[in-house]
């Protein structure tokens, strides 16, 4: 319900068109008279009240579903904030998408766990497989950025012929 509410405001409301506008280009946002500032503090009000309530869930949630563990804050969050960045990325960095990203990853985080449990299999191997996606996903989107531009060389060069 989050991801829907959060491509709604992202995607179809002029609040949205002006976060996105600032971040691909905050130079040609503040010539077309955008407040560059001000949507900049609104997208990190916006992303901290998001961060704020989804950590309230985690420690204010029932007793069978808190996320406490032994070994302090990174047993607590479970590497929340990683596995969101690695979900996020794999996701396209669209609202719509993390979602079933989200299930892949979780069902990795789990089967990882499990795997340990049943196999003895380090569950650090789940760890290891996310910075394996992160690698890919990164180097894919730069290939797909030379590539783009390589092929607008060429139409260029086939320009001036």
């Amino acid at each position: 319900m989050v991801a829907v509410i959060a491509y709604l405001l992202i995607y179809k409301t002029s609040l949205g068109f002006r976060l996105r506008a600032v971040g691909h280009n905050p130079d040609a946002s503040r010539y077309a008279g955008m407040h560059v500032k001000r949507s900049v503090v609104q997208a990190l009000a916006l992303s901290g009240a998001c961060a704020g309530v989804a950590g309230a869930v985690m420690v204010f949630g029932s007793i069978s579903h808190r996320l406490i563990g032994e070994g302090g804050a990174t047993a607590f969050t479970q590497g929340a904030g990683f596995n969101g960045i690695v979900v996020a990325l794999f996701g396209g960095l669209h609202p719509l998408y993390t979602v079933p990203a989200s299930f892949l990853f979780g069902g990795m985080l789990i089967g990882g766990i499990e795997l340990q449990r049943e196999l003895q299999v380090p569950a650090a191997l789940i760890v290891a497989l996310n910075g394996v996606v992160v690698v890919f996903v990164v180097s894919s989107l730069r290939l797909k950025t030379k590539l783009q531009r390589w092929s607008e060389d060429a139409v260029l060069r086939r320009g001036r012929k």
